[in-house]
């Protein structure tokens, strides 16, 4: 069994796009070197773009909060946080089970 992630950042009005973007894309290649790492999607919501999804699953809950700690993970979240519209929606854990490889 794996856990899955999701979160959902939601960006005020001045917050630069294409900057977030940017820092979530060298976050996606920093987290794919960490342990316990899969795979994730992340972008844009279709209904407002100012709403950023990501989804990832990992091995444990534990390897994601290690993650979490990293420094330049940190750094990253403490940036943009003041420009989030809502609190940030995280830490949704889910238990899933990975289906057969064919």
């Amino acid at each position: 069994m794996t856990i899955l992630s999701s979160l959902r950042f939601a960006l005020l009005a001045e917050a630069d796009l294409e900057a977030f973007d940017r820092d979530m894309r060298e976050m996606l290649a920093l987290g794919e070197r960490q342990p316990g790492y899969r795979w994730t999607e992340m972008g844009p919501s279709i209904a407002d773009p100012r709403v950023y999804i990501v989804v990832s699953e990992w091995d444990t809950v534990e390897q994601v909060r290690a993650w979490e700690h990293v420094p330049e993970h940190e750094a990253a979240a403490k940036r943009w946080e003041p420009l989030y519209r809502e609190p940030l929606v995280h830490r949704r854990f889910t238990p899933w089970v990975r289906p057969p490889e064919p």
